[in-house]
């Protein structure tokens, strides 16, 4: 299939695509704000995922079951050419923090992220089609991803900061509190999500402007003084 057939859908953005139409509609065109992504999180995340490489998986949530988290998965992934609801062609391809290959047999799998952030219970629903993205690709890989056809578990791993224990020789130890929140499947979800986002991507014009929009509200502001 020609490359440019298909539609490529990122994981990490799913969840808040719809936040903002016509900043979607723009992106998908190379227009967009450069947004600011500090790199200490990439630090936190990397520093968490080597300390659980040595640890049980039972550390993040008693109700696991027991298993390994798979150190061979450590770059991108990508599934295969898929449908959305109108039959147009997609492929979702991301990289993805925790894969875990559970002591069962037949053998099931699991996929947690990693969060650095607030406490919250609503969190899982705030990333839950980023975690059944990545389900999709295992069941559904392309040539160089691994299938996993038994998804057993997909979860979030919270890390909030709460105090500093100590500071010598510049050293800080620092105290978090974290929170295992297991995910449900929702494959339909997601379909209909990529369904809505590519729905986007093929508008002749731009949608309207948001007023919710931070970015919108940013370039509505130069077209009102006529800086542009």
């Amino acid at each position: 299939m020609n490359q440019e057939k298909y539609f490529k859908i990122n994981p990490s953005s799913v969840d808040y695509a719809l936040k903002c139409k016509r900043c979607l509609w723009l992106s998908h065109r190379g227009i967009k704000l450069d947004a600011f992504f500090p790199p200490i999180f990439n630090a936190f995340d990397l520093i968490q995922k080597k300390f659980l490489l040595s640890q049980s998986v039972k550390i993040m949530s008693k109700n696991l079951l027991e298993g390994r988290i798979m150190k061979e998965l450590n770059g991108f992934i990508a599934s295969s050419v898929l449908k959305d609801n109108k039959g147009r062609y997609f492929i979702i391809n991301g990289k993805t923090d925790v894969v875990v290959e559970f002591d069962t047999n037949p053998k099931k799998y699991g996929i947690i992220d990693l969060k650095t952030t607030n406490i919250n219970l609503s969190k899982i629903q705030n990333y839950k089609l980023q975690l059944e993205s990545y389900a999709t690709i295992f069941e559904n890989p392309n040539s160089k991803t691994p299938k996993f056809s038994n998804i057993e578990e997909i979860g979030l791993y919270l890390f909030e900061p709460k105090e500093i224990t100590n500071i010598l020789n510049k050293n800080c130890n620092m105290k978090f509190e974290t929170l295992y929140l297991k995910g449900n499947r929702c494959h339909d979800q997601l379909l209909k999500r990529i369904t809505d986002i590519i729905d986007i991507y093929l508008m002749k014009q731009p949608p309207d402007y948001n007023p919710n929009c931070s970015s919108c509200k940013f370039v509505l502001s130069l077209i009102k003084e006529k800086y542009v």
